[in-house]
């Protein structure tokens, strides 16, 4: 395994890279960290299953998609930028403006640190540093924020987040991650994705939850039947996997988290490309102020959840 650096439009690259197989996972150090490409072995051949949505219209610093962003400290919308934490109100800036909220924290932009570098014939790993001094407006809680990005040399990818309050009180805290996926060769109708989920959120026309509904999820989402673009709440587990199914050809893109960690979902198909975001999320949407899901870090107190993606058949026998 091997680390390489190189320069491109959207800024310095850090690519985990297999030379023996050729898969790789390349981050944008200067975009928040956010994973640009993975490519991986499909029944033989190598193909991205990264996909970067209005890719020929933005660049990844621009693109109000968010692709691969990292959300923190919060997720997703605040409703209208305003949220109250230990009796004391904060006014957020309004950067979706269509909606009137603030969207996806301020971290998604930023230019991270090299940390710890390691790689040998089983993995390469990176790290990346953000260090917040607590000047974003609306924000006033330092922290320390690491990613930790592991290619393994059967080609799947490891993704450790870690958060730590470095103020000198508590914080309110979310994070997630928002990448896009796709499989090479299959239109979106093709694919059908299995996770747990228990219940999924209405919104309102600020895209805000407004209704929570029970669902029955044993069969599973059909891309080819439904528009999905929802919140989902999962059932507790140590491990869960979302499984995203290439029904035409036989081939499952898996995303694995805690979902003790990351408790919610969201699952959306962009207008007009072939790709579906899945995002583990550690709170719900304007938890701010609902605190559904909301972390509450006291000083020195720190949140670390990982997530993993690989690539390979469908596992019908765990549904």
């Amino acid at each position: 395994m091997e680390i390489n650096f190189f320069d491109t439009a959207d800024g310095r690259v850090v690519q985990l890279k297999n030379p023996q197989t050729g898969e790789s996972a390349e981050i944008l150090q200067d975009v928040g960290g956010a994973l640009k490409s993975l490519h991986v072995l499909i029944q033989g051949k190598l193909e991205n299953i990264i996909a970067i949505p209005q890719e020929g219209q933005y660049s990844m610093a621009e693109n109000d998609l968010y692709p691969s962003a990292l959300l923190c400290p919060w997720v997703n919308r605040v409703r209208n930028g305003n949220y109250s934490f230990l009796g004391k109100n904060y006014q957020l800036p309004i950067n979706e403006k269509a909606l009137g909220n603030a969207i996806h924290g301020f971290l998604a932009r930023r230019n991270f640190e090299l940390g710890h570098q390691a790689y040998n014939q089983e993995y390469a790993r990176i790290e990346l540093k953000y260090t917040y001094t607590g000047d974003f407006e609306g924000y006033p809680f330092p922290f320390q924020y690491t990613w930790e990005f592991t290619l393994f040399s059967h080609g799947k990818l490891d993704v450790s987040m870690k958060c730590q309050n470095t103020g000198e009180g508590e914080m309110p805290f979310a994070c997630g991650w928002h990448p896009y996926f796709q499989i090479p060769g299959t239109d979106l109708a093709d694919y059908h994705i299995f996770f747990q989920g228990k219940s999924r959120f209405l919104s309102d026309s600020q895209m805000i939850p407004m209704k929570e509904e029970l669902l029955e999820m044993k069969d599973g989402l059909s891309f080819r039947t439904q528009q999905i673009d929802h919140v989902f709440r999962l059932n507790p587990s140590e491990i869960h996997v979302t499984e995203l199914v290439d029904t035409k050809l036989k081939r499952t893109l898996f995303v694995q988290q805690s979902s003790q960690l990351f408790p919610f979902l969201v699952v959306f198909a962009p207008a007009n490309e072939q790709c579906v975001a899945i995002e583990p999320m550690t709170a719900n949407t304007d938890a701010m102020n609902t605190l559904d899901g909301l972390i509450q870090l006291k000083s020195k107190d720190f949140f670390q959840g990982n997530v993993q993606i690989w690539v390979g058949n469908p596992l019908e026998h765990t549904r």
